[in-house]
């Protein structure tokens, strides 16, 4: 599995394809304390469950090592998602250094439905200590 310091800036991820079930939509909603009848009642899923979801694959595929902290993340949705609805997810590397012993990982992403039009755009940064990384195997 190739090393985080490896990847570089305008690296193109994997796209991801899937669809949030209802019972996937339920188990976020508990775990981030939500209760909106919006999400529970009409099915829409939020936002940052779709983000949290993909950027999940995109953390696996650099080798994130644990002790990473997610830093700041940016979205904008276009329109509302549904449970069951598909999406794909692609994203690139946007940063990738080292400042003070930090290094810093960003990535810029987007999701487009079946018909191509763009649901989600965000941005994404992680951070952790250069020599947690040391440590991570190659």
């Amino acid at each position: 599995m190739p090393h985080i310091a490896e990847f570089q800036v305008g690296h193109e991820f994997v796209p991801i394809r899937f669809q949030l079930q209802p019972r996937e939509v339920e188990t976020y909603l508990q775990a981030v304390g939500e209760s909106h009848a919006l999400y529970i009642h009409q099915g829409f899923v939020p936002p940052t469950a779709i983000a949290a979801y993909a950027l999940s694959g995109i953390l696996r595929e650099i080798n994130l090592p644990s002790g990473a902290i997610h830093s700041a993340q940016e979205t904008e949705v276009t329109r509302p998602r549904t449970s069951g609805e598909d999406i794909v997810f692609r994203a690139n590397l946007t940063q990738n250094g080292v400042w003070k012993g930090w290094r810093f990982v960003s990535v810029e992403f987007s999701g487009v439905d079946k018909d191509e039009k763009q649901v989600i755009h965000g941005r994404s940064t992680v951070v952790m200590l250069e020599s947690q990384i040391e440590g991570v195997k190659r």
